[in-house]
């Protein structure tokens, strides 16, 4: 059945992504408003060029992801089908030489991680460099104000960012929850995560297939982009700090982090490093969820929270809980 109606959606990771998705294949007019560079979220890719020769491609926030979900494996199977996405492993080596097996396929995207975002997005109305400020809810539609002073209007609004972000863009705009929803929402948590691209000048000693798990003390894990297959020009490393380090450093200065970090990593480097950058993750992981795979408020007009912080973490989490908001507004035409 086709929809007339419109919708905007804030966030442009997959929970939005998968929203959008839905929702337009019902006919709607959807346009999503992302405050970063550029779309997909924590399926982000970076590049870091040292010369006209060597440029490292870094998959530097969701490193893979793998499927359980029934509902889920179908889509999965659709972007397997499309050359959107491979698989990478089943399973990755941890520090202490032993094979630690995913028992499943574990995904990647076929360029890099982004480009499944991107592959989401290339129908879709997505507007990035878009930080929202107001939402206000008036004359039977959604006016939603942009940092720069820019309004879009939409019958129904969805809000994807992490669960506290959430709560201050509603607080922002002056709309109120039951005081039982607000204190379940507050109750969502995340883990930190510093993430730190390393360029180096040789091949790394990470174990095929390219991935290794960390202890946690301080390495939550290492990824060599090189044989992951998407940074062909260089040699190029990933490596994510556990939650503690992370806790502890969020505020120390890159220089300081990046000592510890390559001094943890160093054995699993074993190549003079040309170059380097930190990446903060506020939210990375979810340790607390909702509980729920999204949030219809009727504190005003058609409002949906959703994300990985509500039914459940990483990147299966974040596109069922997308999936439910779409249908949870679908009833509404």
């Amino acid at each position: 059945m086709k929809d007339s109606g419109s919708c905007l959606i804030i966030g442009g990771g997959m929970t939005g992504l998968m929203a959008a998705t839905v929702l337009k294949r019902h006919g709607l007019d959807v346009t999503i408003l992302d405050k970063g560079r550029g779309i997909g979220g924590r399926l982000a890719t970076r590049r870091l060029t040292y010369s006209e020769e060597i440029e490292g491609v870094f998959d530097y926030g969701a490193q893979y992801f793998t499927a359980s979900d029934r509902e889920f494996q179908g889509w999965v199977d659709e972007w397997l089908a499309e050359g959107v996405i491979t698989e990478w492993s089943q399973g990755f080596f941890q520090e202490s030489g032993s094979f630690k097996s995913s028992h499943k396929p574990c995904y990647r995207g076929s360029k890099s991680n982004r480009s499944l975002a991107q592959y989401l997005a290339q129908s879709l109305t997505v507007y990035t460099n878009t930080p929202v400020t107001q939402l206000n809810w008036q004359d039977d539609h959604w006016q939603v104000q942009t940092q720069t002073g820019e309004i879009f209007q939409g019958d129904r609004l969805i809000l994807t960012p992490p669960v506290p972000q959430s709560l201050s863009l509603l607080d922002n705009s002056g709309i109120g929850l039951n005081p039982d929803v607000q204190e379940k929402l507050e109750q969502v948590a995340y883990h930190p995560c510093i993430t730190m691209l390393v360029l180096l000048e040789k091949p790394s000693q990470i174990p095929a297939p390219g991935g290794l798990w960390g202890s946690g003390h301080p390495l939550g894990w290492i990824a060599c982009n090189y044989q992951k297959g998407i940074s062909t020009r260089g040699y190029a490393v990933t490596v994510q700090a556990g939650p503690e380090f992370s806790q502890n450093y969020w505020n120390q200065d890159n220089t300081a982090i990046a000592q510890e970090l390559l001094k943890a990593a160093d054995s699993w480097l074993g190549s003079e490093v040309l170059d380097y950058q930190i990446h903060r993750w506020r939210y990375s992981q979810v340790t607390v969820s909702y509980g729920e795979p999204c949030l219809v408020l009727a504190e005003s007009g058609p409002l949906i929270l959703a994300g990985d912080g509500f039914l459940a973490p990483k990147i299966e989490g974040a596109v069922l809980s997308g999936l439910a908001a779409a249908r949870s507004l679908l009833p509404l035409r």
